[in-house]
């Protein structure tokens, strides 16, 4: 009767103080339209879909991000964690299971005249009911060899919810790795677009640094002919040292976009080729984005803060659990003796406990409740993460379709400027050599003209390098 009351007290505490521990989780409001905009209601296949091997067409490129995939140190580490996630999962999966250990040893003991141990031992050894055999040695000597269990009976879902969360977290970093994953392509892909614009960029200077060193010298012997002053010999070479400038700049850039392409690679080994400019390959149709709610669904970033949300909510139930009463079922099992002879004799040395525990939280129940709180407050703040980055893909898809369709118009605009320029630059040099154009004339046409140029390969560089941002704000076609 005695442990009745105290076991029902102990439930009756534990109850009274889960009671008002509600727990509500937090569902996320934010709606995504339907579709992008009317235009791609009818997409059937998205860019989504598409796997790195099929979105880029350069064999070039291609070689590059595999050995990115295979060499790089930020992709290594998150397929690492990965191995970190799991293990922690089984760690708490076998937290459902009881807990056996083996146990062995040996002690030997010298026990007091003066004690408690050595007057009993002392006494039953002058008992006439013992044998020989049984007479407690002095010193005492203790052998034992078994097997320990230990068993917390799971009944308000406490480490069940554990596992779950595990499990959630397991999903989520695996989510993290194909974010990193896409994260290093897309990379890699702007990065190779950037080495073939500095290319381009860099053959146009050169080509410009020909035909203005053919401009100076012509000019040069104009004036031993009385046509031209020192005046326009100055500007002339100006101009070629200008330009001699902007290659060096150029080449610089070149040489860093090279290093940083061998840092995302990840070896020194590999060799950066690549094709021209105008042969590299883009996605020809921008309509084949797919619906807002397929980014749920593709996006690695999205779906990792959502089984990081889930994992929470299971953190949450693991927290209110902690309120109630835990109960453990424990015992052992073996042999034991004070002569190792006489160790594994049975039934005589055969040893063995079974028992049961409960534990309710009495005068800790402060520090329980704080990390219920804190878990709660860590379920919040998925719960915004989630739809942070929810909106975030939704805005990134809207933004990079409307500039892809804005570098198509431009392009054509800036292609355009460049015939022109390129015209009026052998207008200029014909009018200059019959006298009806100015020096200056001809001067402001070739650096109109060089820098439309240029301008015009950064232009299709971006162009493609926003194919490549669209990509990854698609999921990267991981699905």
């Amino acid at each position: 009767m005695k442990k009745l009351l105290i076991l029902s007290f102990l439930g009756l505490l534990a109850f009274s103080g889960c009671k008002s521990l509600n727990v509500t989780h937090p569902e996320s409001d934010l709606q995504l339209p339907n579709q992008f905009s009317e235009e791609e209601a009818d997409s059937t296949a998205t860019l989504a879909q598409i796997a790195w091997q099929n979105y880029f067409a350069d064999p070039r490129l291609r070689g590059l991000i595999g050995s990115a995939l295979a060499n790089n140190q930020d992709n290594l580490i998150t397929l690492q964690r990965i191995k970190a996630a799991r293990a922690s999962m089984m760690r708490a999966k076998a937290g459902l299971l009881p807990e056996i250990s083996g146990r062995a040893g040996a002690a030997q003991r010298k026990f007091g005249d003066f004690t408690m141990d050595g007057v009993g031992n002392f006494d039953t050894n002058l008992s006439e009911d013992l044998t020989e055999d049984q007479l407690i040695p002095d010193p005492y000597k203790d052998f034992i060899i078994g097997a320990n269990f230990e068993w917390e009976i799971d009944v308000w879902g406490k480490l069940r919810n554990r596992k779950k969360a595990a499990a959630a977290r397991y999903l989520a970093s695996e989510e993290f790795s194909r974010s990193v994953q896409t994260w290093l392509i897309s990379e890699v892909a702007s990065t190779y677009y950037q080495l073939l614009a500095l290319d381009a960029e860099i053959g146009i200077l050169n080509e410009n640094i020909r035909l203005q060193e053919l401009a100076l010298q012509l000019i040069v012997e104009l004036k031993e002919g009385g046509r031209a002053n020192q005046l326009a010999i100055d500007q002339f070479e100006a101009l070629v040292l200008n330009s001699k400038s902007q290659l060096e700049a150029k080449l610089r850039e070149q040489q860093s976009a090279e290093y940083e392409m061998t840092r995302l690679v990840g070896s020194i080994d590999i060799p950066l080729e690549r094709i021209e400019l105008d042969s590299a390959v883009e996605r020809p149709r921008i309509l084949e984005v797919g619906l807002p709610a397929q980014l749920l669904q593709y996006r690695p970033d999205v779906r990792e803060a959502e089984f990081s949300l889930q994992a929470t909510k299971f953190d949450v139930n693991a927290a209110k659990a902690a309120f109630y009463p835990s109960i453990t079922l424990f015992g052992m099992a073996g042999f034991n003796a004070f002569e190792f002879s006489k160790l594994f004799f049975s039934p005589a040395s055969t040893v063995y406990q079974f028992g049961a525990g409960l534990t309710a939280p009495i005068f800790n129940r402060r520090v329980i409740k704080t990390e219920f709180e804190l878990a709660k407050t860590d379920q919040q703040i998925a719960l915004l993460e989630y739809e942070k980055r929810t909106l975030n893909a939704y805005l990134e898809v809207l933004d990079l379709v409307n500039q892809i369709q804005t570098y198509d118009n431009q392009l054509k605009l800036k292609q355009y400027e460049v015939s022109v320029l390129e015209r009026s630059v052998e207008n200029s040099n014909t009018l200059f050599s019959v006298g009806y154009a100015n020096y200056l004339e001809v001067i402001n046409a070739q650096s109109r003209a060089l820098e439309s140029a240029i301008e015009l390969a950064e232009l299709k560089a971006s162009r493609l390098q926003s194919h490549v941002q669209l990509y990854r704000a698609l999921g990267g076609g991981w699905n």
